[in-house]
């Protein structure tokens, strides 16, 4: 029985649900191959394979791998199409047949000899090889092979592995045609067939009989067979039983996890009344990472600014200009900021916007400026994680997990069994259960701070006049700095509006007026101006079928 396919089947699986796909150089299948391979009385056999590719797109020929088993070698080597001879380079045991082309349908045919490929016993003469094995990187859509004897044959004999087991059968004149149909890449299928031993009289005879051991194999195989039925029968029973349970057992995990976020967001939900400014419970780069995205925008950069401002570290000294007061910062994320923009960018005391993008725009600089950017958010992201506003269920994460590995295992069990079903929906449910591995739903506390700043930030699109005055300094410029770093487009309708009508009485206790087009635009021209791309490359392995022959078939 193929033993490998399973796994391959498996891997397959996993790389198609967990990563992304990358596409191949040349988009080819191959739908049919026949092989007739013709032994000779002197031990050599003749091949002649007819391989009909299918090419999507652009090709510059076919590529077959053959690797003779030990003591073995190919020799003659041609490819043909209609009769005409191609093209063919050899590295190795892979060889390319030259034959470039473009979206169509090609019937490739290979010629090649084997030479030494018989072995004489007493009782007959053995071809025992692999035409293909687990290094093939090729589907077979429909795959023949026959082997023909030198003469008429009357007791031949044979078996078949993996994807050739059962699918044998004797011809009239003793030539045995093996259907294997559909062979998926990276499976073996050696084919094993023992002749009279009277149609080879010049090959010197080795000690011992053949058909002997080739019936013992027969019955091994058969044996095998008869015990992979029983344990699929036990597997499929398991299975029929397991699956359906994690599925359920599923289901009511999400719905419990669903319904305790849905519950505690409602009940943090602030009550309807007077327009207020929440209490400072992070700073407000902090809150905007919680509230609005982990990603935070040249928007909560110039919010980072403004925090400084309000803080009394940093004064702003003009729209463009701002005095560094203190360096004695509450955050570490807040003194990663100060370093960025009043020692590398400004001279260390003072800092103006215009050396912003003068700063940037030497591409010497970029990596020191996207250093002290990542140092900066990480300081933030730090702020977030110290406030615990995430819930940790590490009974029920492990549980979770342990029960993803636990159907990960199945799945290896069903995919030996050929239980193909089972082994998709173990791999499914596996994966989710794995993801409740990351499962951090909300607090009520980080509920809170949502709902409050979200109330806040729409109150704020129409606030009445009197609501606003009523605010202190502090709250105003609280709510300012969130409104403002919480919209990455600061030119639109709604924030002109709002810092045409509120920025004075915001910033007047602070002695400055705020531009946040000219402050959140020079921090977009400074990460604009940053950048960065990477790839990579791949390489392949060698596998083996009977005494380490066996190949494969691919294009390029």
């Amino acid at each position: 029985m193929n033993k490998k396919k399973p796994f391959m089947i498996l891997m397959m699986l996993l790389v198609f649900i967990l990563f992304p796909i990358q596409a191949l150089a040349v988009d080819y299948s191959i739908t049919e191959v026949t092989i007739d391979a013709q032994v000779n009385a002197d031990g050599a056999v003749e091949v002649v394979e007819y391989h009909t590719y299918e090419f999507d797109g652009d090709f510059n020929g076919i590529t077959r791998e053959i690797a003779p088993k030990e003591g073995t070698s190919i020799q003659k080597f041609r490819g043909y199409e209609n009769g005409k001879k191609l093209e063919v380079e050899r590295q190795g045991d892979l060889y390319k047949v030259f034959r470039s082309g473009g979206d169509e349908t090609i019937i490739i045919e290979l010629r090649y000899e084997i030479q030494e490929a018989i072995e004489k016993f007493e009782d007959g003469a053995e071809f025992y090889w692999p035409f293909f094995d687990d290094r093939n990187e090729s589907e077979y859509g429909q795959l023949t092979v026959s082997v023909s004897p030198p003469a008429l044959a009357d007791e031949t004999d044979f078996v078949g592995y993996d994807e050739a087991y059962r699918t044998g059968s004797l011809q009239n004149d003793g030539a045995v045609l093996f259907e294997m149909g559909t062979v998926l890449e990276g499976t073996n299928g050696d084919v094993r067939v023992v002749f009279d031993a009277e149609l080879f009289p010049a090959l010197p005879q080795q000690d011992g009989a053949i058909r002997g051991e080739l019936a013992d194999e027969k019955e091994r195989l058969q044996n095998d067979a008869l015990a992979f039925a029983a344990r699929q029968d036990t597997g499929s029973s398991i299975g029929n039983g397991l699956i359906p349970a994690a599925g359920a057992l599923l289901a009511a995990m999400a719905a419990w996890a669903w319904n305790r976020a849905r519950k505690t967001k409602q009940q943090a939900k602030p009550a309807d009344g007077a327009f207020f400014v929440p209490k400072q419970k992070m700073s407000i780069p902090a809150t905007l990472y919680f509230t609005k995205s982990a990603v935070l925008t040249p928007a909560a950069t110039a919010a980072a600014l403004m925090e400084l401002v309000r803080k009394k570290n940093v004064e702003q000294l003009s729209e463009e200009q701002f005095r560094l007061i203190g360096r004695n910062t509450e955050f570490a994320h807040e003194a990663a900021l100060i370093d960025l923009l009043f020692d590398k960018v400004g001279d260390g005391e003072t800092f103006e916007t215009k050396d912003l993008e003068s700063y940037t725009k030497n591409e010497l600089n970029h990596s020191s400026y996207n250093e002290s950017i990542a140092d900066w958010q990480q300081g933030v992201a730090e702020e977030v994680k110290q406030h615990d506003l995430y819930g940790k269920h590490p009974v029920f994460r492990w549980t979770a997990g342990l029960l993803g590995l636990a159907l990960f295992a199945a799945a290896v069990f069903f995919g030996l069994l050929n239980l193909f079903v089972l082994m998709f929906f173990s791999i499914v449910f596996g994966i989710f259960f794995i993801a409740f591995c990351f499962y951090s739903p909300i607090t009520y506390e980080g509920h809170v701070i949502r709902q409050e700043w979200k109330q806040l930030r729409a109150a704020m699109e129409n606030l009445d006049e009197a609501a606003w005055n009523g605010l202190t300094p502090d709250e105003k410029m609280r709510a300012f700095a969130y409104v403002l770093g919480a919209d990455e487009n600061s030119a639109n309708r709604n924030t002109q509006s709002f810092t045409n009508a509120y920025s004075e009485s915001a910033f007047a206790d602070f002695g400055v007026f705020y531009n946040p087009v000219l402050l959140t635009g020079i921090f977009i021209a400074a990460n604009s101006s940053s950048s960065a791309s990477a790839s990579g490359t791949g390489s392949m392995s060698a596998g083996g079928g009977v005494g380490g022959g066996g190949g494969g078939s691919g294009a390029f």
